[in-house]
């Protein structure tokens, strides 16, 4: 499978402080287990391989209604999504996640050579990440 899809309720987890977006005390914990499972139920019955060396690119697509604007901005919604979905994550105790913890969809957001962002009006917040193998 060259791409996959995933879709979260709520706002992607944002990079935004020096504390690790994994620490069990960081204010995005919630929306940082929101994208694992979201992550891990797109992972499910897919062939898609996330040790397989190659570059790919991220989309984040963020949807916001009428009357719930996005409160981050782009780059440090990229940052978060891309942190949380890698499998790279730097000895950090991710034991509050559960069984989610092992979940991720690439080695090393350094992979990432590809992105693109968007925001959607919709029945938001919510929001639509693709990551895709570039090359194919």
């Amino acid at each position: 499978m060259s791409e996959i899809h995933v879709a979260a309720e709520g706002w992607p987890p944002a990079k935004n402080e020096a504390l690790s977006i994994f620490n069990r005390e960081h204010g995005q914990r919630d929306r940082v287990f929101r994208l694992l499972e979201a992550a891990g139920r797109a992972l499910q019955g897919s062939p898609w391989d996330r040790d397989e060396p190659r570059s790919i690119g991220l989309e984040l697509v963020v949807i916001e209604s009428a009357t719930d604007r996005a409160p981050a901005d782009a780059t440090n919604y990229l940052g978060g999504v891309a942190d949380v979905l890698q499998s790279n994550r730097r000895n950090a105790d991710l034991s509050h996640f559960g069984d989610a913890a092992s979940t991720s969809l690439y080695r090393d957001d350094s992979q990432i050579r590809e992105v693109r962002y968007s925001v959607e009006h919709g029945d938001g917040p919510g929001y639509r990440v693709r990551i895709w193998v570039l090359g194919q």
